[in-house]
């Protein structure tokens, strides 16, 4: 079952902005920040609590905490997608950050049923994810709406690349709906691709676009990292 926070892309919207779920060109932005974060991935998927979603070992105190924490982010993911939207001058990029406003506000309605967690007010959020809320919201609305959607591609890609390393699942792992729900590139793909095309007549400065990307990437590895209270170089923050 596929992961509802992963932003949901019907035939229709994706033919009327001429995109594609297929992996973006070899020489695309997309695979350049990719390929400049190979190691951070690697990183992430090498950290206790990954590995404990792997062979089903991790404490579900710990993953049931992860996801509290990370509800914050969520909540404030909403509000970043929906601000960029509204600053967004280009109706492809408008209409691609309401979608994904529209997945995060679908996945946010399930915590008070799972979590009992109405909104971000009561949350105590883990320093990392703390902080990487607060810098994805710095360039949500300090840069151009371009940079939101760059910003936001790690959270969609890497949790993906995750799924399929671990998929499949070594039956009765507690945590296969996780791995299977989240091995789906089809959001980040087309994200990518539309980078591309939008690369075709606007600009995007790459390397500020590959530092976002960096820090967004950083961010996860250190919220994979703080789960499981690993202590880790602070300078990374």
């Amino acid at each position: 079952m596929k992961n509802n926070r992963r932003i949901e892309l019907d035939k229709s919207f994706l033919v009327e902005y001429k995109l594609s779920t297929a992996p973006p060109p070899a020489n695309s932005l997309f695979w350049k920040m990719w390929d400049d974060c190979m190691q951070i991935a690697d990183d992430a998927l090498n950290t206790d609590f990954i590995q404990g979603l792997a062979d089903g070992t991790l404490d579900p105190v710990t993953y049931g905490g992860f996801n509290v924490s990370d509800a914050y982010y969520c909540f404030n993911g909403e509000q970043d997608y929906l601000t960029a939207a509204e600053k967004a001058t280009n109706p492809g990029l408008q209409a691609f950050l309401l979608k994904k406003h529209k997945s995060y506000q679908k996945y946010n309605k399930t915590f008070p049923d799972i979590w009992h967690i109405k909104d971000a007010n009561g949350i105590v959020p883990s320093k990392a994810c703390k902080e990487y809320a607060e810098y994805e919201s710095n360039v949500v609305s300090q840069m151009e709406s371009i940079y939101a959607l760059i910003v936001m591609i790690p959270c969609e890609y890497l949790w993906a690349w995750l799924g399929n390393q671990l998929t499949p699942p070594e039956t009765g792992n507690l945590y296969a709906p996780w791995i299977t729900g989240n091995d789906d590139f089809e959001g980040a793909y087309t994200m990518g691709n539309f980078l591309n095309e939008y690369q075709k007549k606007h600009v995007i400065n790459e390397s500020i676009a590959i530092d976002i990307y960096t820090k967004a990437m950083t961010y996860e590895y250190l919220n994979f990292m703080t789960a499981t209270k690993t202590k880790f170089n602070t300078q990374l923050l």
